[in-house]
């Protein structure tokens, strides 16, 4: 597929983080890409990249998956893996979307909470065992109001991995209003305990959580940082 032709035909940001960057060897070509990658998920896009003047190709590659569950689960199973009959282990990491930020290593900030609405009434366990179904939990945290200690109807679920996040986000019940979680910042990063917008990150995700959730596009990005030199840095390592 053209590059012109893969803008147009294929939205690399929908949904957010369904999209993987991987460096492999230069003997890799795509099918050798799409038969590894393939047998995760659906695939909208598989691009090897290569050399504009010689068409030799630079070792690096981007697949375009339907869901960004099955792009997680894929990262999941191949990263450190070999492929293809080449002894070069894959290195697969997510790609940048617009909006979406990297650690000061150059590697993608895992997202494996998802933020829900809840009935105040609903306990830590059976959160748990209401989102257990869709992969192995770390904890649940039910968010309270301090003087009172009373349920505020929202909760953190920490997920094992990021891909279970993702599951949950997909496929829970709308009524949660799932949205997946920004990472944890250190508190000595914080600008006086909240984000670049001056607000708590729960404040944040109550917003897009009430604006739908999952189908009406609620994920919550951070902010845009620039991935080429980062996949540069990736490449020479």
């Amino acid at each position: 597929m053209a590059s012109d032709e893969r803008k147009t035909k294929v939205d690399h940001d929908n949904p957010p983080f369904s999209r993987l960057f991987v460096v492999c060897s230069k003997n890799h070509n795509e099918d050798d890409i799409k038969e590894a990658f393939g047998s995760y998920g659906k695939l909208q896009d598989v691009w090897v990249v290569t050399d504009r003047n010689t068409q030799e190709r630079k070792g690096i590659a981007y697949i375009k998956f339907e869901k960004a569950s099955e792009a997680h689960i894929a990262m999941e199973k191949l990263h450190g893996e070999t492929v293809g009959g080449d002894s070069k282990p894959l290195k697969v990491l997510l790609a940048d979307n617009k909006g979406q930020s990297r650690s000061v290593s150059g590697e993608t900030k895992p997202r494996s909470r998802i933020f829900i609405l809840v009935p105040k009434t609903m306990t830590s366990s059976e959160v748990e065992e209401e989102f257990a179904k869709f992969g192995s939990v770390d904890h649940v945290q039910i968010l309270t109001d301090r003087s009172s200690g009373e349920s505020k109807g929202c909760a953190y679920v920490k997920y094992v991995k990021p891909s279970s996040a993702f599951v949950a986000l997909e496929e829970c019940d709308e009524k949660y209003r799932a949205v997946i979680a920004e990472p944890r910042v250190p508190r000595d990063a914080r600008s006086g305990g909240f984000g670049n917008d001056g607000r708590d990150s729960s404040s944040r995700h109550l917003d897009h959580s009430r604006r739908g959730g999952y189908n009406s596009g609620g994920y919550v990005q951070p902010d845009h940082s620039n991935q080429i030199q980062v996949e540069t840095l990736i490449c020479l390592t």
